[in-house]
């Protein structure tokens, strides 16, 4: 469940390190109330944290890239 969490927090905070210029780029989000970089810091610091507490250095022990 942790590594579900890890991934989908990942996606996300990918997606909100974007955000400005997603926002202004697709008219339909223009309609969201807010301002975008704020909306942006709040998504990245959030999804952000969040992966970082779901992280485990030793999941993918005993493989190797080769």
């Amino acid at each position: 469940m942790k590594k579900v969490i890890y991934t989908v927090s990942v996606i996300l905070t990918a997606i909100f390190l974007f955000w400005p210029m997603m926002y202004s780029a697709l008219s339909r989000w223009v309609s969201i109330p807010g301002n975008p970089i704020l909306q942006a810091v709040i998504g990245v610091l959030l999804f952000g944290t969040l992966a970082y507490i779901n992280f485990e250095e030793n999941a993918g022990e005993g493989t190797t890239a080769s």
